[in-house]
């Protein structure tokens, strides 16, 4: 295994004893520091240590009105949220409820979609991006996984996110960046949201 793979690996971990109540937030913010300092095997394995054993992160089970769904139930598609930014600035944060469909468009600017307030939708969120001479940052809780399949032109894309928990929903960005960045990557809650963010890990592990 990679080192980039053994750090997903060990952030997951570290996500799931914290939804586990096994880390206080002070503990969990240092371990997680550590992780992302750490440049070899054996001291990313450190990091993990004087922690209980847990089982392997699997999906909890769907309830089971999810599980059985009529596959010949017509679902409309979702509204879609757009947020353009022309010779401007667009941030949106704190905590808000996010569209499962988001459009994204920069000129000349910038937009911030801070997710990790956000109640996300368990369905997760298609965010469709498209950045020209600006750009768009997109920040994640751990544990909220994502997928970055973006084109780039004299510009760059760059993906800075870690594995989700197995339950979790996931972001798909997809779009391009002309001349400008786009950029989704993991990031802690505001010390404020914490709790918060417990709570929702312990939904996505299928913690009580």
């Amino acid at each position: 295994m990679s080192l980039e793979l053994e750090r997903e690996h060990v952030v997951q971990q570290l996500c799931a004893h914290y939804a586990q109540d096994h880390l206080s937030t002070g503990e969990l913010e240092a371990r997680f520091d550590r992780a992302y300092k750490s440049r070899d095997m054996l001291a990313l394995k450190t990091v993990l240590d004087g922690l209980p054993a847990i089982g392997p992160l699997v999906a909890p089970p769907k309830p089971l009105h999810e599980v059985a769904r009529p596959t010949s139930t017509h679902v409309p598609a979702a509204p879609e949220k757009r947020y353009v930014a022309f010779f401007g600035d667009v941030k949106k944060q704190g905590h808000w409820l996010p569209n499962p469909r988001i459009r994204a468009k920069t000129i000349f600017g910038s937009i911030t979609l801070d997710l990790r307030e956000a109640e996300i939708p368990m369905e997760g969120i298609d965010i469709d991006a498209e950045v020209i001479l600006g750009s768009i940052t997109i920040l994640l809780p751990p544990g909220l996984g994502a997928d970055v399949d973006c084109s780039v032109t004299m510009g760059s894309v760059t993906d800075k996110t870690h594995a989700g928990a197995p339950g979790a929903p996931r972001v798909r960005v997809t779009g391009n960046a002309i001349l400008g960045s786009l950029e989704v990557e993991t990031k802690l809650p505001k010390k404020a949201r914490m709790e918060a963010w417990r709570l929702q890990l312990k939904d996505w592990f299928g913690e009580s």
